[in-house]
């Protein structure tokens, strides 16, 4: 599960005036209600239905008891907001209603890169009047990501999401593994930043270390359902297999660091093992 795109802002002001912190925070994508809860979370008066799922949202626990909207305009404009964080994707309706009737809207992209996350966090922070919590936030996920032990032996990895989804050059995905030190060896195997690869050629390459995006399917994980598939076998003793909760890289924020530390980990592992053993899971959630 992965979006895509750069960071977006777009605000619509009452007046030319220098505006007061927003009071009225209303986010519509979990993208968005993460930003909010980060920055601002003791004005946020609605969240996406989305917000408290645990799956997807690194703020599940703090959107409990917060009201929850489905994006629709008649239940944003009840909800009387002075400021809407919005989906650059999703989010076209609310966004012709807040620019007719006035109310600022600060629209979320997904992010290509880590520098797209700062940029991204800045703008959500200076639209909620935040900038100081903002460029903490940027701060602690900059000395996390420069903490990371840099090995120079090659390991290379392969992120596999469902439907054999993988990340190329000038992604996000693609930039995280190289903070963790790893070789992303998708470029070798399809063309583009996204692109479909057959299960078959992942075994074929066998990658020291394949990284399964356990997206969010509501049921069983999606690590463990491929892990059943008889092909894997061939990997055996040949690649490691680790899984990312998508609630780590699904929305760009500072959270992104943890994906690169826990990548990281799994790569000393393997090296401190001189094996790759299948191992669904070597990373628990």
């Amino acid at each position: 599960m992965r979006l895509t795109g750069i960071a977006l802002a777009v605000a619509f002001a009452l007046t030319p005036a220098v505006q007061a912190k927003p009071q009225r925070v209303v986010s519509t994508n979990v993208c968005a209600d993460q930003l909010a809860l980060l920055l601002a979370p003791e004005r946020v008066v609605s969240v996406s239905f989305n917000a408290p799922d645990p799956a997807i949202s690194n703020f599940a626990e703090q959107a409990k008891g917060i009201p929850t909207n489905a994006a629709r305009a008649e239940e944003i404009v009840l909800l009387k907001p002075d400021l809407i964080l919005g989906d650059v994707y999703e989010g076209a309706r609310v966004t012709r209603f807040a620019e007719v009737s006035g109310i600022p809207v600060q629209l979320v992209g997904a992010g290509s890169s880590i520098a797209d996350v700062r940029q991204i966090i800045r703008d959500a922070a200076g639209a909620l009047g935040e900038k100081a919590r903002g460029e903490a936030a940027i701060a602690e996920m900059d000395a996390r990501l420069s903490a990371i032990p840099r090995d120079p032996r090659v390991v290379r990895a392969l992120v596999y999401e469902p439907s054999g989804i993988t990340s190329g050059k000038g992604t996000l995905t693609d930039e995280l593994l190289r903070a963790a030190g790893l070789k992303n060896v998708a470029p070798e195997l399809m063309h583009g930043s996204y692109g479909a690869v057959p299960l078959e050629m992942v075994i074929e390459t066998a990658p020291d270390l394949l990284v399964l995006d356990d997206s969010y399917n509501g049921s069983q994980s999606i690590a463990q359902r491929l892990l059943h598939h008889p092909a894997f076998r061939a990997l055996k003793g040949r690649t490691r297999v680790m899984s990312i909760p998508s609630r780590l890289w699904l929305c760009p924020g500072p959270w992104v660091a943890e994906a690169a530390e826990r990548l990281a980990a799994e790569k000393s592992r393997l090296l401190d093992s001189h094996t790759a053993p299948l191992a669904a899971h070597a990373i628990q959630e």
